[in-house]
């Protein structure tokens, strides 16, 4: 299908929609499923525009589409927003997610409202699928621009959580495997972790992404800052100049994880590409708003892996 072939409507969660206005308009489309992938990536602490976003929008949008027979939706989510989910399960589900602990700390921030959305799409007679990236990066990235932008920082001030274990997945191998979702005959119910082909720790990915950009080693490297402070630190204009991770990318340290079963590989056919792999296929952009690849993603990266 061309672009030329798809419809396009204008949706803006900032100024949702009724479910009766949603019923009408996506009845009026004749879908065959829906994705929703709105959303922001660095919310910060409590937002009433991330609850919109990541709420009251996609809900009262499902509702709709569920009541216009859409037979199925996919919501895309994050890694670490179910709690104590028990619905995952094997392949399909990918497993848990997460502890508690992280979802009642996401309970206080931007992220709050992700948990409840996918419980209501999941609540609803259609076959509901919930997406659970870890972190993802690659072209037009804002999360992965800010990571970026640290690790060619020259001297570089990382905090204690920078030991954290993360498993980043391309935004590409992402788009695949929805794809996958999106494509497969029968039931797709169920909530998918996804991750990479690897596990890092937050301080191997800045030194990645610091060697993808060609950048020499910092000059001095301050590291395990307790948090508190490098909280406090970030919000230090020098800092942001001499490399002290901001809150934004803080955040990530916070929350960012690794998949209980990651569904990744069974929904691509193969591995997933590791963080290098990645990043030889797409280097990091030196800016948030960088024009992202307009090649055919999913299979350039396939293909520059040696995988025919």
């Amino acid at each position: 299908m061309s672009a030329d072939e798809v419809d396009a409507i204008a949706v803006d969660f900032e100024r949702p929609s009724s479910v009766a206005a949603w019923a009408t308009q996506l009845g009026s489309l004749d879908l065959d499923a829906l994705v929703n992938c709105a959303g922001t990536a660095l919310p910060g602490p409590v937002c009433a525009r991330a609850d919109r976003l990541h709420g009251d929008g996609p809900s009262a949008l499902f509702r709709g589409a569920a009541r216009a027979r859409v037979a199925r939706i996919v919501n895309v989510s994050a890694l670490g927003d179910d709690g104590d989910d028990e619905r995952a399960n094997g392949v399909r589900g990918g497993g848990r997610v997460g502890d508690r602990s992280d979802s009642l700390a996401r309970s206080e921030d931007g992220w709050r409202s992700k948990p409840r959305t996918d419980d209501t799409l999941l609540g609803l007679d259609v076959d509901a699928v919930v997406v659970r990236p870890a972190l993802v990066y690659g072209p037009g990235s804002r999360s992965a621009a800010a990571l970026s932008a640290l690790a060619r920082a020259p001297i570089q001030v990382l905090p204690r959580g920078a030991e954290a274990l993360l498993q980043p997945i391309h935004v590409f191998e992402l788009v695949e495997s929805i794809a996958a979702l999106l494509e497969r005959t029968g039931a797709a119910r169920g909530v998918y972790e996804l991750g990479g082909g690897e596990v890092v720790s937050g301080r191997a990915l800045i030194a990645t992404l610091r060697t993808a950009q060609g950048a020499a080693a910092p000059l001095v490297i301050a590291s395990r800052l307790p948090l508190p402070l490098a909280h406090i630190a970030a919000r230090w204009g020098p800092c942001a100049s001499l490399g002290m991770a901001n809150s934004d990318v803080l955040r990530f340290f916070d929350r960012r994880g690794l998949t209980r079963r990651n569904a990744a590989p069974v929904l691509l056919g193969r591995a997933p590409s590791t963080l290098a792999e990645g990043l030889l296929v797409t280097p990091p952009a030196p800016s948030a708003f960088r024009k992202p690849h307009r090649a055919s993603p999913a299979r350039w990266l396939h293909h520059s892996r040696g995988v025919t």
